[in-house]
C-alpha cells in the first residue's frame, strides 16, 4: 500500500489579501466580453426596381474570455466580414463601428471601421475629457435629429459623427487595460 500525502497532491492556494481578493472577484464578474458591430443594413429585394431599404441595425458578433481575445476577434470578424448567422440573410451589412461591452454593459473598447480593419478610439485621459465628449456628441445628436425630417442621410451621418466620439467613453475600469491592450494589438 502506498501513502500518498495530501500536501504533494493539491496545489497551494495562492494567499490574496483582502482588498486584492475583492479586486479579482469583481473583475471576474465583467467577463465575457460581447462583441457588437453597429452598421448600416440593406434589405435586399428580389424586385430590381424596388428602392433600396437602408435602416441602421446592431449585430452582435461574438463573446470572449480575455481582453485580448475580444479585440482579435473582432479585428478577425471585421477583416473576414464574417458577422455570424445573423449578417448572411435577406440583406446586406455595412459595419460602421465596432464595441466591446462587458457584462456589466460598460464600454471596453470601441473604433470606427475602416474598409476592413478597425481604427481603434483612444480612451479619454480624465472625467473632464469626457464630459467634453458627452457635450459635443449630444449637440451632434440633437442637430441629427433636426435634419431627421429633411434628409435622413445627413441625420444618419451626425448620429455617426456623435457615436465615433462616444467611442472614447470606454468604463473607467478598463481605460488602462485597454490602453495596454490596444498597444500590444497594434
Amino acid at each position: 500500500m502506498t501513502y500518498v500525502s495530501h500536501s504533494s497532491t493539491f496545489a497551494r492556494t495562492e494567499a490574496l489579501p483582502f482588498d486584492r481578493l475583492i479586486s479579482r472577484l469583481h473583475s471576474a464578474s465583467k467577463y465575457p466580453l460581447r462583441i457588437t458591430c453597429f452598421g448600416v443594413a440593406t434589405f435586399i429585394d428580389d424586385d430590381p426596381d424596388a428602392e433600396a431599404i437602408s435602416f441602421d441595425h446592431t449585430l452582435r458578433i461574438a463573446e470572449r474570455r480575455s481582453h485580448g481575445d475580444a479585440i482579435a476577434e473582432a479585428e478577425r470578424c471585421i477583416a473576414e466580414g464574417d458577422f455570424g448567422a445573423s449578417g448572411k440573410s435577406a440583406w446586406t451589412f455595412a459595419p460602421r463601428i465596432v464595441a466591446i461591452l462587458d457584462a456589466e454593459g460598460g464600454l471596453v473598447a470601441a473604433g470606427e471601421v475602416r474598409i476592413d480593419i478597425i481604427r481603434w478610439s483612444e480612451p479619454v485621459s480624465s472625467d473632464g475629457e469626457a464630459r467634453k465628449i458627452v457635450t459635443t456628441a449630444s449637440r451632434l445628436r440633437g442637430q441629427a435629429f433636426k435634419e431627421a425630417v429633411q434628409n435622413s442621410d445627413a441625420a444618419r451621418e451626425l448620429r455617426f459623427s456623435a457615436s465615433i466620439l462616444e467611442s472614447r467613453l470606454v468604463d473607467k475600469f478598463w481605460r488602462e487595460p485597454t490602453r495596454t491592450a490596444l498597444a500590444l494589438a497594434a
